[in-house]
């Protein structure tokens, strides 16, 4: 499940067509048993279903240039320069997203572990509502006070005029952005996995798979 921003996407309208004497409210209940049974399956299919992870169409495309400004703790801007021979855990979230506050306390747990191995790097990216940033000092606000509330000292950034997020969706040819999305790339820059969206059980799947990499 995600939050999408930057698409054309818009709600498909359905209709509903009444059979015998159902009452209405006899209806109603019937679909929103419907919906949520279709919910559950949905959230709960593998992830090669939906391409996410290593089998994302983009794996194996080099990520362009980018640049993340320094937003909470370091105040070094984040580039993919300065990140080249490190295996990086990138992750566009916001305290406004639903699915990005279910996913994003599996990647500090993440981090906690592996934090301590040479060479991984955690890079949470902090983005306004809508995928809009429009107040930094208040996205620095709401994100401080989100980590407190986790008890966590992450050091996290920004994504100005959303550079970094364009350019992957160029890279990676999303018809959209949504949030979460989580790209995992590789010691020389290389797309290794992408996530669009959260699923349950996929922060199992993303720390195997920095675990591999690290071992190269």
């Amino acid at each position: 499940m995600n939050l999408p921003a930057f698409s054309d996407d818009q709600p498909l309208d359905g209709t509903t067509e009444r059979h015998g004497s159902s009452s209405p409210t006899r209806l109603l209940v019937i679909l929103i048993v419907g919906f949520f049974v279709i919910l559950s399956v949905w959230a709960w299919q593998p992830a090669e279903r939906f391409q996410h992870g290593d089998v994302h169409p983009a794996v194996g495309e080099a990520m362009q240039r980018f640049e993340l400004a320094p937003l909470v703790g370091n105040e070094t801007p984040a580039t993919l320069d300065s990140l080249h021979g490190e295996v990086v855990l990138i992750n566009f979230w916001g305290t406004w997203c639903g699915p990005c506050l279910m996913e994003f306390p599996h990647l500090v747990e993440i981090n906690d572990r592996l934090k301590g191995e040479k060479g991984f790097r955690f890079i949470p990216v902090a983005c306004g509502p809508g995928g809009v940033d429009i107040d930094e000092q208040a996205l620095r606000a709401g994100t401080e006070a989100y980590l407190q509330k986790l008890e966590t000292n992450l050091d996290v950034y920004s994504d100005p005029g959303a550079g970094a997020r364009r350019s992957l969706m160029k890279v990676a040819r999303l018809p959209g952005f949504g949030f979460p999305t989580t790209v995992l790339i590789n010691r020389e820059g290389t797309i290794q996995g992408l996530w669009e969206g959260y699923q349950p059980g996929a922060e199992e799947e993303m720390e195997e798979a920095i675990k591999e990499l690290l071992k190269s």
